[in-house]
């Protein structure tokens, strides 16, 4: 408020002295012309009055001595300052409004840049530098379509639409990045009108806000998927049994006809139809597995044992695909679970390895090595030789019903049903990164104590599963409810 009184102050201190000069202009003007009217009827003649005055220089002197050309001479000469000191503050006041606006959109927490009516960037924050990965100073001035060619946006069309609306759009934008996943972009377009603004006080100004919402969206196809499996762990309970009668009758009386088959052509469609239904009888076994509830059951197990057994198990597939598996054990490995469901990790990691190797016809290897994992843990390594896993589908390779094989060949619930045993078991799964072919899991999961020990699992209500040893007695292992009012 000071400083607009001062500035008030000054404007009307201004105005005041060029109105006193007009005034002592004016008034010297007629006393200039009311003498040389005098004079020139003393002289008789223009030649005359030129004569007796302008060319001796003393109506010259007259006007050069007076006190109001000095006081002219002062007006003019403070006039002058006043104009040049007024235009330097309004400048000063001019560079201090942009830099505030200009720090207040480098501190924001979205990417915002500015643009004019042809799209050029006329201003880029901070973020926007870290979100698209050009500095400020190579974009200022270029098209928005030259700096992010990768966008795809057709501005003109944006802008007739923003104006149209009279409010800001939001747009989409999948933008893809070598060597990763995609990622999906927030772009929210806002127009200001020349003149509503300080940023348009000349032209159509347009403020863009970008945000990179690729982590949402990934958030919300999680949180669909889950409602998506409550409702199929309801509907697996109810038809699984109704399922499995008809088709293990189909399956028995497919078997049946196989053996009486009169030619080889009867064989081969009865085998077609043995294949479906084992197919059928698969995909139910695989919704019953991710929907039933967890196992309790647990205790200390030799993870090399099962890993081995079923090794074992699958040695006739493996063998026919050409797939030679090595385990190796480098440390003590026991551990605390549940056998069957740690087969069933092993199970699935296995034939997720031979779906990978499958299309390549020549076989492959699969290196299971079980190592010191830290302080309580031992890791489990599984490793193939197939073509690896690429960038894009990474980040999505644990989420259900996620599949890269061809329609009818999986549910896609392989790898999450992994993720999920390994998860309430306390432990975790990754799958590591590395250039070339062949993908490599490392899970980590808890070794058993040696000796007597009681164990209560703890979930919150998060999902987080955490495992707390209690002081055991006697020998052997028991697991504790804590909901239990009797421990």
């Amino acid at each position: 408020m000071r400083r607009l009184a001062s500035w008030l102050g000054r404007v009307l201190l201004l105005r005041l002295l060029l109105g006193v000069l007009v005034a002592a202009s004016l008034g010297f003007l007629v006393a200039t012309l009311v003498k040389l009217s005098g004079d020139y009827a003393q002289a008789g003649s223009l030649r005359g009055l030129w004569q007796a005055e302008w060319r001796g220089g003393q109506a010259l002197r007259d006007v050069l001595g007076s006190g109001v050309f000095q006081f002219l001479f002062l007006v003019v000469g403070w006039s002058a300052y006043a104009r040049l000191r007024l235009r330097e503050l309004g400048q000063l006041r001019l560079r201090r409004s942009e830099q505030k606006y200009r720090s207040i959109i480098n501190h924001a927490g979205e990417a915002i840049f500015l643009l004019d009516g042809q799209g050029r960037v006329l201003e880029w924050n901070k973020k926007s530098e870290d979100l698209f990965h050009q500095p400020r100073r190579n974009v200022l001035g270029r098209p928005l379509q030259e700096v992010v060619p990768e966008l795809h946006l057709d501005m003109a069309q944006i802008f007739a639409d923003v104006a149209k609306a009279r409010r800001g759009l939001a747009y989409e934008v999948t933008v893809p990045q070598e060597g990763a996943a995609p990622r999906l972009l927030s772009l929210i377009f806002t127009t200001i009108l020349p003149g509503s603004g300080p940023l348009a006080e000349r032209e159509m100004t347009h403020v863009v806000i970008a945000r990179d919402i690729t982590s949402e969206k990934q958030f919300e196809s999680r949180l669909s998927e889950t409602e998506k499996l409550v409702g199929i762990g309801q509907l697996a309970a109810g038809i699984a049994h109704q399922l499995n009668t008809p088709l293990g009758a189909i399956l028995l009386s497919a078997q049946m006809l196989e053996e009486s088959a009169h030619n080889e052509d009867e064989q081969d469609d009865i085998r077609r139809i043995i294949r479906q239904t084992e197919q059928c009888r698969g995909i139910i076994k695989g919704l019953l597995n991710f929907a039933r509830p967890t196992g309790t059951e647990r205790g200390a197990l030799d993870l090399a044992a099962i890993v081995r057994d079923t090794v074992y198990l699958m040695e006739k597939n493996l063998t026919v695909a050409g797939i030679e598996v090595t385990v190796e054990a480098r440390t003590a490995a026991r551990v605390y679970g549940n056998r069957n469901e740690l087969e069933q990790v092993v199970f699935n990691l296995l034939v997720n390895a031979m779906d990978a190797m499958e299309g390549s016809g020549a076989g492959g290897q699969v290196a299971i090595t079980i190592e010191d994992g830290g302080p309580g843990e031992l890791r489990l390594v599984v490793a193939d030789s197939g073509p690896g896993v690429p960038p894009a589908t990474r980040a999505s390779i644990f989420l259900p019903f996620f599949t890269t094989k061809d329609y009818g060949k999986g549910t896609g619930l392989g790898l999450s049903i992994v993720a999920r045993i390994v998860h309430e078991h306390g432990g975790r799964i990754e799958l590591r990164e590395q250039a070339g072919p062949g993908a490599t899991f490392d899970l980590w999961l808890p070794r058993a104590r040696e000796g007597g020990v009681q164990v209560a699992l703890i979930e919150d209500g998060d999902g987080d599963t955490a495992i707390i040893d209690l002081e055991g007695m006697g020998d052997g292992h028991s697991t504790a409810d804590p909901c239990d009012d009797r421990r």
